[in-house]
C-alpha cells in the first residue's frame, strides 16, 4: 500500500533526526551565504548550511533561511537518497507564507509535493518516473562536480531538473559562460537554462565556482526562496570561503533544526 506523504515526511524527519549518529567518527561543516537584490544591493535574507559528513559524503544537510534582521522564517532538510547521488531528498518549509515542498522516496517510487500557502487544506503531490539525469535541490552541485570536466572543455551538458512547485521535471542545460576573478579568486561560471526554445526568453541562473577548489562562491538568478507576496526572488548569493567553518561537533546543526520559524520578516 502507498504511504502517505504525510507519513513518509514524518519517517524521513525521523531518519534525519539519525543520520549524524551513523558514521563512527563524523564531521561538521557550515557555511553562510547573503542574499542581495542584483540591482539595489539590499539585503533580501540570509541562508546558514549546517553539514553532516562522513569524509566527502554528506549525510544531512539543513538550511536555515533569515530575514535580514537575522530572524529564522524558513529551513529545508536535504539527505541522500536510494535513487541517484544527483536526486537528494528534500522537505523545505517557510513559515511566513505557509509554503512546504519537498521530495520523497520509498523504494522505486519517488513522491513530489508542494504546498503553496497556509490557506491550502491538503498537499498536491504525484508519482514521477525518474530519468537517469534527473537533478534536484542540492543534486545540481554534484552534478556539476561530475561533469566539472565536460563543462571547462566547452561542451553543453543537458539534464532534467525537478520543479517541484510543477510537480514535475522540465529539460535544462548547463554550460560555462565565463571564466573571471571574485574577490581575487579566479572562477569559472557556469549556467543553467531551460532547453529549447524556451531557454531563448527565460534568464538562465548563473554559479560561480572556484576554479582550484570548486568550492560554490556566488548564486545569481532564480532563488528557490519566496517574497511575501509567493514570488521567487531574483537574488545574488555570495557564499565568502572566510564564512566556512569547521564544527566541533553537530550543536550547530542540532541548533538550527529546532529553532522556531517566525511567520513574517520584520519591515525594513
Amino acid at each position: 500500500m502507498k504511504r502517505t506523504i504525510a507519513t513518509m515526511v514524518a519517517m524521513w524527519m525521523g531518519l534525519c533526526a539519525q543520520a549524524a549518529d551513523l558514521p563512527s567518527q563524523p564531521s561538521y561543516l557550515s557555511y553562510e551565504g547573503t542574499a542581495v537584490d542584483p540591482d539595489e544591493l539590499t539585503v533580501l535574507y540570509t541562508e546558514a548550511h549546517f553539514l553532516a559528513m562522513d569524509g566527502p559524503t554528506v549525510l544531512e544537510r539543513l538550511v536555515l533561511y533569515r530575514c535580514a534582521d537575522g530572524t529564522p522564517f524558513a529551513r529545508k532538510r536535504v539527505a541522500p537518497s536510494s535513487q541517484s547521488p544527483w536526486l537528494p531528498e528534500f522537505a523545505m518549509e517557510d513559515a511566513r507564507l505557509g509554503y512546504r515542498e519537498g521530495l520523497l522516496t520509498d523504494g522505486t517510487d519517488l513522491s513530489v509535493y508542494v504546498r503553496e500557502d497556509a490557506a491550502s487544506d491538503t498537499e498536491r503531490e504525484a508519482l514521477l518516473d525518474t530519468p537517469e539525469d534527473l537533478v534536484g535541490d542540492a543534486g545540481f552541485d554534484r552534478f556539476v562536480q561530475d561533469h566539472w570536466d565536460l563543462l571547462v572543455a566547452g561542451d553543453t551538458v543537458r539534464f532534467h531538473f525537478l520543479v517541484p512547485s510543477r510537480l514535475d521535471y522540465m529539460g535544462f542545460k548547463v554550460r560555462q559562460v565565463d571564466q573571471t576573478q571574485i574577490d581575487g579568486r579566479p572562477v569559472r561560471v557556469f549556467r543553467l537554462a531551460l532547453g529549447g526554445l524556451l531557454g531563448l526568453i527565460v534568464s538562465g541562473i548563473d554559479v560561480a565556482y572556484d576554479a582550484d577548489t570548486r568550492m560554490l562562491l556566488r548564486f545569481e538568478g532564480l532563488s528557490n526562496v519566496r517574497d511575501a507576496q509567493g514570488d521567487n526572488y531574483v537574488a545574488r548569493i555570495d557564499f565568502p570561503p572566510a564564512a566556512r567553518r569547521i564544527e566541533a561537533d553537530n550543536a550547530a546543526l542540532e541548533a538550527a533544526r529546532s529553532v522556531p520559524l517566525a511567520r513574517a520578516c520584520a519591515a525594513p
